[in-house]
């Protein structure tokens, strides 16, 4: 049993930590997901608003609901089409009115239950600080619409992959030392039958 257990203890170890490497990545994505911290804005409207350094993007929202009857799926839109021609949006810092520059994005979209975002501009906020967003339409339109600013979804995929990567980096160790018993204890067994 002692022979058992120093052949597969480092192989086990080293496992074990790649699979806590994943599970804290796992779980530092849930916690820092950039969809939580959304904050939401509906047409025509001023807010204010703590804005920290990085790409941002602003998304417009709007219900979408699957129906799913087995070989029939159904889905329902309720949205804008060309939204970004009805509505003009303006983002200037707070303390010395200097206009972001707003890039057209559509690169990226969401669904959370039963609500989609689309991508309609990414901005880059170099310092940051408050800021205020302005939302209004150029037409009249028949309802609000609702539009949210989330920050860039790339950092938090580039953590899941730096917390899983350091789990890998630290099982490396454990898993050759693991496999050298393991062959050493293949090879004893080998020669002497």
């Amino acid at each position: 049993m002692k022979r058992l257990i120093s052949q597969y203890l480092f192989l086990i170890l080293g496992g074990a930590i790649i699979v806590v490497g994943m599970v804290v990545a796992i779980v530092n994505f849930w916690s820092h997901n950039p969809l939580s911290n959304r904050v939401m804005i509906s047409a025509p409207a001023t807010k204010d608003m703590f804005l920290t350094s990085g790409k941002h993007h602003l998304f417009y929202e709007f219900d979408s609901k699957q129906l799913d009857l087995g070989a029939l799926q159904l889905k329902k839109e309720e949205k804008f089409n060309n939204i970004s021609s009805l509505v003009s949006v303006k983002i200037v810092k707070v303390s010395d009115n200097t206009e972001i520059l707003l890039v057209k994005d559509s690169s990226m979209n969401f669904t959370l239950n039963d609500t989609r975002g689309e991508s309609l501009y990414s901005f880059e906020i170099v310092e940051e600080g408050n800021y205020r967003i302005e939302v209004s339409p150029t037409v009249e339109l028949p309802k609000s619409v609702t539009f949210s600013i989330v920050n860039d979804f790339s950092n938090s995929l580039l953590g899941i992959f730096k917390h899983a990567g350091i789990g890998v980096l630290i099982s490396i160790p454990f898993l050759l030392i693991g496999w050298y018993l393991y062959a050493r204890e293949a090879r004893k067994n080998y020669v002497t039958p």
